[in-house]
């Protein structure tokens, strides 16, 4: 065993001639390759390039009988005061990535007569004389990396509709 060590140490010497460095040799150190450049991205997404979703998204708050509010903003419905008091969870799919599900908003929001409910977007809640209140949207969407041009820190507004008879 001893001979085959020594063997492979006189085996990887006998290729210098004695007195050498072995890396000596090869010129002045190299320095360490650099990271190749980033690949170019594409166009910068701006938000006319969303323009499409962001108008979807705002259709609702257009709506003759919508009324808009903001966290800790107090509204009148017909003869309710409905003030959003705490977004619970809002996982809506951004616009910008690829969902398996669509997400959803979790609302509470102090209704005069009913209490806190919590709303999510589409299912109405009863409310006195048979009518129904409904969180219709929610605004402005969420983006996982937000265009060009679009506040990633616009406040959200809620949008409210009162259905049903007296």
């Amino acid at each position: 065993m001893r001979i085959s060590w020594a063997l492979l140490l006189l085996a990887g010497c006998a290729g210098a001639p004695a007195g050498t460095n072995v890396g000596a040799d090869k010129g002045p150190a190299q320095p360490p390759p650099q990271a190749p450049a980033p690949a170019p991205q594409g166009p910068v997404m701006t938000a006319d390039s969303f323009r499409p979703a962001i108008e979807a998204n705002e259709a609702p708050f257009r709506v003759p009988g919508t009324v808009p509010a903001h966290l800790n903003e107090e509204v009148q419905i017909g003869d309710l005061r409905v003030r959003p008091l705490e977004v619970l969870e809002d996982s809506r799919c951004p616009p910008d990535v690829s969902c398996v599900w669509a997400g959803r908003v979790r609302l509470r929001v102090a209704v005069s007569g009913v209490g806190e409910p919590v709303m999510e977007i589409g299912q109405p809640v009863n409310v006195a004389g048979g009518r129904r209140l409904t969180l219709v949207a929610v605004a402005p969407l969420n983006w996982a990396h937000p265009p060009a041009g679009v506040d990633p820190n616009a406040p959200k507004r809620f949008g409210f509709r009162l259905s049903g008879t007296d």
